[in-house]
């Protein structure tokens, strides 16, 4: 078991930073300040009287201001540390920008310095929904993970179902649709008893994982539910989302007149709501198909275009949304203009490796985060049963037990794995070949023979050996569309004669030549073997330090890391 998150300790406020702590909340306070009076009969009134009215002064922003200033001056002058933190909420909820970001430190740190856990874990729990909202997946993820760290030390539901849901979306997004499925069935009861918003957002979530998963009428019977539920509880803000996922569910199954109707209703919603350039974007692809399906191509290419813009712009793509750049693709194809063919060509496979990392490291915290903490509380769970029909004495020789085989088993495995790479660490540096990586189902070497011309094959090898001899796959900025224009034949062919002639992918061919090259030069020139991974990594052409650690591994069986230890030893014993 993992006790505690250490590959996000570091981004955690720690109290003891005076300093930092200083700063920041007086940033929040700066940001909370505004130049309307707050007439000191205001702090006179209750809480949740001041919060009514926060909510009542609806779109009247001056009148908002002023009450949402008594709040949490308010808080401040009575030393309510959890109001404090409610003050700093309110003014979040009603901002944008990077003004959000400095009320979620302040709300933080009051949180910390109230040394409440579970009002701790709820400030990052708000914190990672700052981050989710605005499509920073991976900053929302680290502060869920400090809110989960928190608050598996209560026993607050509301917090635990509300931990899940946030879970399912990570989920959703990572295209794990049956996970994200059991979370949000787990806490539908919940939500419905007590929380509106929780439980038509789960709603809305479950239909769209089983439009993903194909499950449309499940889909269509969940949209109902939601669109039902939220007029009989008079919660009908997310019908726009019921309309534009019923929407989407008419394009999947080929019905472009009607998924046209709900996608333009929908549209118009989202874009009266305002702030919602996400689903303003996916709305727009689903058209797109539709209009490219009726063949309207010209205006379907329009919206094709927003899904590059936001990727370019905002880092902003999702799997579904990759289809806009087949569809570019194809379009400047068809009007003969391969220089743009080639653009949106090279684009999709920047969107494609941008997902990979996102979804890669997604997984992985999950898998270390959520899925081990889960693991844990339920060991705990049933310590404390034990804990009850046993002697603390039977416990205590049991524990120690199995700790011991614990640590028996994991010393045994560190000690395999490191004679493993020792092992293999000899074999490279005597100048062995690495072994031949295993291909994947959808990329095995064709028994048979292109359909290329043998000509053409030829003159494709040859420039292929000039590309290695000249090293130009030390260029940061070298991909498979680019080395297709390198080679002069298109990318289908190209990715045929590569996988037939080097046994891999484009890309795996590439960086395999960035790894051997790498070793060389450490092997030559020891001094390598003190630089850090990224520093390395720039040196070999990679244009991340996660790509060539994963690229390495996967190359010669070792990480860098011990490549370069063990490298080092060689040299200091020689």
């Amino acid at each position: 078991m993992v006790p505690l998150f250490s590959s996000i300790a570091m981004q955690r406020p720690k109290i003891g930073r005076l300093t930092l702590l200083m700063f920041l909340m007086g940033m929040g306070i700066l940001c909370a300040q505004h130049p309307l009076g707050n007439p000191d009969s205001l702090l006179g009134l209750e809480y949740p009287v001041l919060f009514e009215r926060i909510k009542q002064a609806g779109q009247d922003t001056i009148r908002q201001q002023r009450y949402l200033k008594a709040y949490l001056e308010k808080a401040v002058k009575e030393n309510n540390d959890a109001q404090r933190v409610q003050g700093y909420k309110n003014y979040l909820h009603r901002s944008t920008g990077k003004a959000r970001l400095a009320y979620a430190d302040s709300m933080v740190l009051s949180a910390i310095s109230a040394k409440d856990t579970a009002l701790i874990g709820s400030a990052y729990l708000t914190k990672e929904i700052v981050f989710y909202s605005e499509k920073k997946y991976k900053r929302a993820l680290e502060n869920y993970l400090v809110a989960e760290e928190f608050l598996a030390r209560t026993d607050n539901a509301y917090l635990h179902h509300k931990l899940q849901y946030n879970i399912a979306l990570v989920k959703y997004y990572t295209e794990h649709y049956d996970e994200a499925v059991a979370l949000l069935d787990e806490g539908l009861a919940y939500f419905k008893a007590h929380s509106v918003p929780g439980y038509l957002n789960s709603l809305l979530l479950l239909g769209r994982c089983h439009q993903q998963m194909e499950n449309y009428g499940l889909s269509r019977k969940v949209n109902t539910l939601g669109m039902e539920e939220g007029q009989r509880l008079g919660y009908q803000s997310l019908n726009r989302y019921f309309v534009q996922s019923e929407g989407i569910n008419y394009v999947l199954q080929g019905n472009y007149p009607l998924a046209i109707v709900h996608l333009d209703s929908s549209l118009q919603m989202i874009r009266q709501k305002g702030n919602d350039f996400a689903n303003e974007v996916l709305t727009g692809f689903y058209l797109g198909r539709c209009l490219w399906e009726s063949n309207q191509r010209d205006r379907a290419v329009g919206y094709f275009k927003q899904v590059d813009a936001h990727f370019r712009g905002r880092n902003y793509i999702k799997a579904e949304l990759l289809g806009a750049y087949s569809y570019l693709a194809e379009y400047y194809g068809g009007m003969e203009k391969p220089d743009l063919q080639l653009t949106y060509l090279e684009r999709h496979i920047e969107a494609i490796d941008f997902l990979r990392e996102q979804h890669q490291y997604l997984d992985d915290t999950i898998k270390d985060g959520y899925d081990l903490k889960s693991i844990q509380r339920e060991k705990q769970q049933i310590a404390g049963i034990l804990k009850v029909r046993e002697r603390q004495k039977n416990i205590g020789i049991t524990a120690a037990v199995v700790l011991g085989v614990l640590s028996l088993w994991l010393a045994w495995r560190y000690q395999r794995s490191r004679k493993l790479y020792q092992k293999r660490f000899e074999a490279i540096f005597a100048g062995e070949n690495p072994p031949a990586r295993k291909m994947q189902k959808n990329h095995t070497v064709p028994s048979h023979p292109l359909e290329i011309s043998q000509e053409k094959i030829d003159a494709v090898l040859n420039r292929l050996e000039r590309f290695e001899g000249r090293r130009d796959f030390l260029d940061g900025k070298m991909s498979a569309g680019k080395l297709a224009v390198q080679a002069e034949v298109n990318g289908k062919y190209l990715s045929q004669i590569i996988t037939h002639y080097k046994g891999k992918r484009v890309m795996e061919y590439i960086n395999d030549l960035r790894v051997d090259h790498i070793i060389a030069q450490m092997k030559q020139d020891r001094k390598l073997a003190l630089y850090s991974n990224r520093s390395l990594a720039e040196e070999a052409g990679f244009n991340s330090e996660r790509t060539f650690v994963k690229a390495f591994k996967s190359r010669v069986g070792i990480t860098p890391m011990f490549f370069m230890e063990r490298l080092r030893a060689k040299q200091d014993a020689g």
